[in-house]
């Protein structure tokens, strides 16, 4: 009978755990085509010569603007668990997030570019396995976080006036949002066992949002990045 029982829970583990990494492929799948939609279309905006006329209007503010409308639209889809909408409003910032990026040749190097999304990368899924293993509960530090969060602002405003910070603050900007990796990776986790098993439109609704928590935090890290190798670069 304790064999038996035995065999049961290993094999109600391994369901379990085959069930989890199949989530957080979706969610990392979902994340990856949009960093794809992200790059092609910064690539088709640049090799146009279109990105010379967005540099140099008011699109740029325009594409901004719509940018952030749709990111709060996608929390509010959240809220109605409306999965399709989620995705393609998603989609949608990850092909604006492209148009912007198209701009970036102009001040950086492509070069320079492809080394900070390199490391930005490399560092992100690192931060993302440890989210994913780690046993800590990273949630006990979501106060700390968010007023990082308004630090940072705070500080960037600052930067402005004052020459030299936005070096520190591109160090710091990167070690918070890695650690906003992690946490992000773990609420992951917490939304496939909050919705049985991500099954349901709830579990299709998180993973979106959940993807879309990831890009974010991967479009931060590797802009943080890059203004650090692009200081380095100038200084050679």
């Amino acid at each position: 009978m304790e064999s038996e029982m035995s065999e049961f829970n290993r094999e109600a583990y391994v369901g379990e755990a085959g069930g989890l990494k199949a989530y957080i492929t979706k969610v990392m799948t979902k994340m990856g085509i949009a960093m794809v939609i992200t790059a092609a279309v910064a690539f088709a905006v640049y090799a146009s010569g279109l990105y010379v006329v967005l540099a140099s209007s008011l699109m740029f503010l325009i594409v901004a603007i719509v940018q952030l409308v749709l990111c709060g639209s996608l929390s509010a889809s959240l809220s109605r668990m409306d999965a399709q909408g989620m995705t393609a409003k998603f989609y949608g910032y990850a092909a604006l997030t492209g148009v912007t990026f198209s701009i970036l040749p102009l001040v950086f190097d492509v070069s320079t570019i492809f080394y900070a999304f390199a490391y930005a990368a490399v560092m992100f899924f690192a931060c993302a396995v440890i989210g994913h293993t780690t046993n800590v509960d990273l949630s006990k530090f979501s106060g700390l976080f968010m007023g990082a969060m308004i630090a940072m602002l705070v500080a960037l405003v600052f930067a402005m006036f004052i020459p030299g910070m936005n070096l520190a603050i591109s160090y710091i900007g990167i070690i918070l949002f890695l650690g906003i990796t992690a946490w992000d990776m773990q609420k992951i986790k917490s939304y496939y066992y909050g919705t049985n098993e991500g099954y349901g439109v709830a579990g299709e609704s998180l993973a979106v949002y959940g993807a879309f928590s990831l890009y974010l935090d991967f479009i931060n890290v590797f802009l943080y990045v890059l203004r650090i190798l692009g200081v380095r670069s100038d200084r050679n």
